[in-house]
């Protein structure tokens, strides 16, 4: 499970005090959110909260939040000629690419898409459509998959600032599971690839270092040993020399 949501009131708490450990917010914005807010369940947001948010949210609306340190597509327009592709070079125009190309009628005809003609445009997040069913918390159903014999991680990048780690690691202390395998970072080709720590019950936590939201997006070497130590049933290497 990769930077998910996984308990919407220790998530929202994860979201401001990481902006704060990060320098994104001053420390009177963080203090005003923590005296004011209530992120509980079925609790309705204050209009105090709603002020002391408004802060937060135009400190960080100039960056990418997705990944603080990353560059931001500063060209509203396509390319003239297809750009080659590369895995390892983001483009942080690619999102751009991706929404025209799938706008397309001859695209979408090929995949059989949008075959009702709807009259807006496809996005990766849509604002047409509304979610109303969406529970506060998952974490019942992470402790049924454990319960079940099912291998768990999660993982996030650490540059990621929508439900980062901090909001990982709140929500998976919620679950009270004791601690098999200490915090430690885990390498590959001999350089510190993120850190990891696995609980009893089989779930493991593990970060990618220098990824953000979309993990495979900014660390795709990363991104792969991770996969390839989920499916192999390995632990993430704790040394160097066996990375």
């Amino acid at each position: 499970i990769g930077n998910a949501v996984l308990n919407d009131e220790t998530d929202l708490w994860g979201i401001v005090d990481y902006v704060a450990s990060h320098a994104l917010i001053s420390d009177e914005t963080w203090y005003q959110i923590h005296k004011y807010c209530d992120f509980s369940p079925n609790t309705n947001i204050s209009d105090q909260c709603k002020n002391a948010t408004v802060p937060a949210f135009n400190d960080v609306k100039h960056i990418n939040i997705y990944n603080i340190y990353a560059p931001l597509c500063l060209s509203p327009n396509l390319t003239v000629k297809p750009k080659k592709a590369s895995v390892l070079d983001f483009d942080p125009c690619s999102l751009n690419y991706v929404h025209a190309y799938l706008n397309r009628p001859e695209v979408q005809k090929a995949l059989h898409a949008n075959v009702a003609m709807i009259n807006y445009s496809w996005a990766p997040c849509s604002k047409v459509l509304k979610w109303q069913d969406s529970p506060p918390t998952i974490l019942p159903l992470l402790r049924e998959i454990m319960a079940n014999g099912f291998r768990l991680w999660v993982y996030s990048g650490d540059v990621g600032g929508v439900i980062p780690i901090t909001s990982t690691k709140y929500s998976l202390k919620k679950l009270k599971l004791p601690v098999k395998t200490a915090w430690y970072p885990w390498f590959l080709d001999k350089e510190v690839g993120g850190y990891s720590e696995v609980y009893k019950g089989d779930l493991t936590l593990a970060t990618v270092r220098g990824a953000g939201h979309i993990v495979p997006t900014y660390q795709p070497p990363r991104a792969l040993s991770l996969i390839k130590h989920f499916l192999a049933g390995r632990p993430l290497p704790s040394s160097s020399s066996s990375s």
